[in-house]
């Protein structure tokens, strides 16, 4: 006697069997396999078949990995901003500091480019697409919309032509203006790359605007280098404070000399012989005012004092407070006066 089927039971096994099967066999088709069985996509060979180049950059890169392939269509993509740089002369070849080092504009594009290559610098850039291909590796789309990276790079571009603007104002110069101008070298780099990424993404040419504030900036800075310093120290017997003082300004980009120079830094120095114990002591002084002689006013103050001992003689001493007064010249003197300039 057959036994009766229970409420929601298969009235035939075998045909649970062929259901659970066929659900094992879809789960992996959609979840197990590489994307691969599907094709690759048309993005791979040709990005501007998904995104218009009308309206968009787009580069895709591959790798072993999702995130090596996202990184390489990021190279990519940058690497068509690098092809119009590299094509492109500079404003100014002149040297300037940037991080610390010495380098030529002519470097720094490549400097900012190659960054940004790296990581995702580059304003605006977004991967859209990704796929894998299985043993073959990933594959990452990288894009670009044109009209958002015109605005954004636009607004940057223009904040930096503010500051610019404002560094190095219309009409005479003034002492802090050397500094000034230095600053603007450094924002003149990325204005430079700025501008040319412009041009790439159909932004417009600004790259005369630039070229117009460059040459600005460095005949700025010649007027203003062409107004010197003139030294004049009391207590100075060998001539070594002045020529600290002088290598100082110079580190800054001040020259000295001329006695009839608008600015002029007065320098007093005094040695005093202090009470000895076991040794021989020297207290120093060090006074210094760097004022504007049109105004006349004092722009700058720096005052130290320290003390010196020596076991041999009250000479050894005073040499040695002397070479105190050499070190803070050196060392502390010129970070005070450019924080003065770098804040006027």
């Amino acid at each position: 006697m057959k036994k009766p089927v229970s409420a929601g039971a298969m009235p035939f096994p075998f045909m649970e069997d062929c259901l659970k099967t066929a659900l094992i066999t879809v789960f992996c088709i959609h979840f197990l396999l590489p994307v691969s069985v599907y094709g690759k996509p048309a993005w791979i060979d040709s990005p501007s078949s998904t995104y218009s180049e009308h309206a968009y950059l787009a580069a895709a890169g591959g790798g072993k990995s999702r995130a090596a392939a996202e990184n390489a269509a990021k190279i990519n993509l940058a690497a068509i901003f690098k092809q119009s740089v590299s094509g492109t002369v500079t404003i100014t070849d002149t040297e300037h500091q940037r991080g610390g080092k010495t380098v030529l504009n002519s470097n720094v594009y490549s400097q900012i480019i190659e960054t940004a290559t790296a990581l995702d610098t580059l304003i605006g850039v977004e991967i859209k697409e990704t796929w894998n291909g299985g043993k073959d590796g990933w594959w990452a789309l990288a894009v670009m919309d044109k009209a958002r990276g015109c605005e954004r790079y636009t607004g940057e571009l223009n904040k930096i032509i503010n500051e610019i603007e404002r560094l190095v104002p219309d009409g005479l110069p003034a002492l802090e203006t050397v500094k000034h101008c230095d600053k603007a070298r450094l924002l003149l780099a990325d204005a430079e790359v700025y501008a040319l990424i412009l041009n790439v993404i159909g932004g417009g040419n600004r790259q005369p605007e630039i070229a117009r504030l460059a040459a600005k900036v460095e005949k700025t800075r010649a007027l203003a280098q062409a107004m010197p310093v003139d030294l004049r120290i009391s207590g100075d017997l060998n001539g070594r404070l002045k020529a600290a003082f002088a290598g100082a300004l110079s580190a800054l980009g001040l020259n000295t000399g001329n006695a009839n120079a608008r600015y002029t830094l007065d320098i007093d120095f005094r040695l005093h012989a202090a009470p000895q114990n076991k040794f021989y002591n020297t207290r120093y002084t060090l006074n210094a005012v760097l004022a504007d002689s049109a105004s006349g006013t004092a722009l700058f103050t720096w005052n130290v004092a320290d003390r010196q001992s020596h076991p041999a003689s009250q000479q050894e001493a005073d040499n040695r407070a002397i070479l105190g007064a050499l070190r803070k010249i050196e060392e502390e003197f010129p970070v005070l006066l450019e924080t003065y300039l770098d804040s006027h």
